[in-house]
């Protein structure tokens, strides 16, 4: 636990934040676990099954090609190199001919690709357990903002400096601007008032210009 979350960040976490600490952490265990490094034997066992099956690669001494294997496959676990292996020989691996060995080059980067999720996985979780006293700490400063706004005297005292700083501002005008009209005012406005007769389009419309013809 301490190497994802210090303790005393750990001990002040709400018990929620703690559960999810103590969740990454058995994760954590476990790809680590997975991902344990594999003994000489097991590379040797999967050379001999290489060479078993596939041509050498030319101009290649095997007793080079077992030094450099296992320096290449060092840091591997044994089941990744076992299901590496089992793909080069089933031909499941793309761009491989499926007649010579893998290089060693080749070999352990295939090994890796099929470990490449457990160390995304672990990377993440160990990012979201650094985050976790952030999100602790943000959490309870909304809910102290949200307990304060809620309170009667605080939101007394918002509206007494709303209203303190519109002191002297003048009043926003409310309602129709002609509101004060008088009846003289719109009568004289009537007067300007251009009325133009009504004209109908039918006269133009193709259907009474057909009955006309």
């Amino acid at each position: 636990m301490g190497d994802l979350v210090p303790a005393d960040i750990f001990e002040r976490l709400p018990e929620r934040y703690r559960r999810r600490a103590r969740e990454i952490s058995i994760r954590v265990s476990e790809i680590d676990a997975l991902l344990r490094r594999c003994d000489t034997g097991a590379l040797r066992d999967a050379a001999v099954r290489l060479r078993g099956q596939l041509r050498p690669q030319p101009d290649v001494e095997m007793a080079d090609f077992a030094k450099e294997f296992r320096t290449a496959c060092a840091d591997l676990p044994e089941w990744a190199v076992s299901e590496a292996t089992n793909d080069f020989l089933a031909g499941r691996v793309e761009n491989h001919t499926g007649q010579f060995m893998p290089t060693c080059a080749e070999f352990a980067r295939h090994a890796r690709s099929i470990i490449a999720p457990f160390i995304g996985e672990k990377s993440g979780l160990r990012n979201e357990a650094e985050r976790l006293f952030e999100r602790a700490e943000d959490e309870a400063r909304r809910a102290a903002i949200a307990i304060e706004r809620a309170d009667p005297a605080v939101r007394q005292r918002v509206r007494a400096l709303i209203a303190s700083a519109n002191a002297g501002a003048p009043l926003p005008v409310i309602g129709h601007t002609h509101a004060g009209m008088t009846a003289e005012d719109k009568a004289e406005m009537d007067k300007l008032r251009v009325r133009r007769p009504h004209v109908s389009k039918l006269p133009e419309t193709r259907l009474v210009k057909g009955k006309r013809s």
